[in-house]
């Protein structure tokens, strides 16, 4: 019985891999079409969500956290605002800088490509407390886990670990 359980475990454990690569990947497939549709590049678009997550902030963070340069994320920026999803505004904190925020437009636009997000909140409306605690805690894992991974490829540090663990 013991061995029945830890190959079922196994067996779960490899399929729950395979659908958060799976998942991961159509993500990506989606995120590439969005940006095509908005008719910006990936970066353009990873600046964006970045925006749409943490809201307003200035250029000096938003290179910060694309990992580009200032003047890269000012051409990335001028990209934007010509196609009227960003606008520059005064820091309310320092005159000397700027804050980015998106525009009624680019919020417009992505509800009509993605959706509102209400078959995602009516799906794990069927989940328990417990459940979504899991959830949070597995995704917000694996989210951390890939965010060091990035920086580590990014610095050209050597990879920790065998193999590509997602999931």
């Amino acid at each position: 019985m013991i061995r029945l359980s830890h190959q079922l475990k196994s067996e779960l454990i490899a399929e729950l891999r395979r659908e958060v690569r799976a998942a991961q990947s159509a993500v990506a497939a989606v995120d590439e079409a969005v940006a095509e549709r908005l008719g910006v590049n990936a970066t353009d678009h990873r600046c964006l969500d970045i925006l749409d997550q943490r809201g307003r902030m200035t250029a000096g963070a938003l290179a910060e956290a694309l990992g580009l340069s200032r003047s890269a994320v000012t051409t990335v920026l001028d990209r934007l605002e010509r196609r009227r999803y960003v606008r520059r505004l005064p820091n309310p904190d320092d005159r000397r800088q700027v804050v980015v925020a998106l525009t009624p437009l680019l919020y417009r636009r992505a509800r009509e490509l993605y959706g509102d997000g209400s078959e995602v909140i009516a799906m794990l409306g069927r989940y328990s407390v417990d459940d979504l605690a899991l959830l949070r805690d597995f995704i917000r894992w694996d989210r951390e886990l890939n965010e060091g991974r990035a920086r580590r490829l990014a610095a050209h540090e050597p990879a920790r670990g065998r193999g590509r663990a997602q999931g």
